[in-house]
């Protein structure tokens, strides 16, 4: 069976089709494909405007092509806090409906924390911990045990909304990354953390991305890498180190203006835990998302105790 799955982020719409096999739970993508649609740029006083609806209408149309040659079995679009933290999200949802017959699942947070960590298990063998997930408008936190996860926290803060707060620039200016620190740590001091853990998995592009620059500028493992490692990475962008910057834009040069900003969300939550590594975990949201909703069939989301 092929399952298409696209996730409306705040930068990036992503579409991605699976194949599945025999009716298992294992997949393989046959596609993965990035569109830039920029919806964070267009909210105004809480509202996605007019012309960004018909960012997000237009994008959607492209992908919906693509997806009715592909034959897919099902096609499931959903969105996090890009449309979740919208003053006017029913109406973008009723005006994709009108006019592309498109339902787009709009996840809460604690489905996002739950789904995240199936996409986890799905990977890696891990029993307990706290996972990271860095986006562009919000980031989640979520400890979890043997049975799921048991706690979650949402930080109302991202790589995109913090680059467009405090980077006049491209790169940010060391004082803007003081700004940015500062802004970060209000954040975290207003969220109760009442868990320690000792296992770290980190999802998502910015902290990918960090793991392949890390690996590319040292010879590090890119799936494993240290605070020490973020540290030695932050002090060369400071000094804006031909090579590292190098090493950023041919990782990933989407990301060239809002991997800063997610490094330094990384690294303020790992001193906050008290965590000194990492593991990097290529399945996450989409992945969970895929295997909890899709293919079992659940809509139910429960915390273990």
């Amino acid at each position: 069976m092929r399952h298409a799955i696209v996730d409306i982020g705040s930068n990036t719409i992503r579409l991605i089709v699976f194949d599945i096999f025999d009716n298992s739970s294992e997949f393989k993508k046959v596609l993965n494909k990035k569109y830039t649609a920029g919806l964070i740029t267009y909210v105004h006083d809480g509202e996605l405007s007019r012309k960004g609806i018909k960012k997000l209408i237009k994008t959607l149309q492209s992908i919906k092509n693509i997806v009715l040659e592909l034959k897919v079995d099902t096609f499931s679009p959903f969105a996090t806090a890009s449309l979740r933290n919208l003053e006017n999200t029913e109406e973008v949802l009723e005006m994709v409906k009108n006019d592309l017959d498109i339902d787009i699942d709009v996840l809460e947070q604690v489905e996002e924390a739950f789904l995240g960590n199936i996409g986890i298990r799905s990977e890696l063998k891990v029993d307990s911990g706290v996972s990271i997930d860095i986006g562009g408008a919000s980031t989640e936190v979520v400890y979890f045990e043997e049975d799921g996860p048991c706690e979650f926290i949402n930080l109302n803060t991202g790589s995109l909304l913090l680059f467009r707060e405090n980077v006049s620039m491209v790169l940010p200016k060391k004082s803007e990354i003081r700004a940015i620190k500062k802004s970060v740590i209000r954040e975290i001091n207003s969220s109760h953390f009442s868990k320690k853990a000792n296992k770290l998995i980190g999802i998502g592009g910015t902290i990918r991305t960090t793991g392949k620059v890390i690996a590319d500028l040292w010879g590090e493992d890119e799936k494993h890498f240290t605070l020490k490692d973020i540290y030695k990475l932050l002090d060369l962008i400071k000094d804006k180190n031909t090579d590292t910057i190098r090493s950023i834009i041919s990782t990933n040069p989407a990301r060239i203006h809002t991997l800063i900003p997610g490094i330094i969300i990384l690294k303020t939550l790992m001193e906050e835990l008290e965590i000194s590594e990492i593991e990097v975990s290529g399945n996450g949201l989409r992945e969970g998302y895929l295997i909890y909703k899709v293919l079992e069939g659940n809509n139910e989301i429960t915390f273990s105790k």
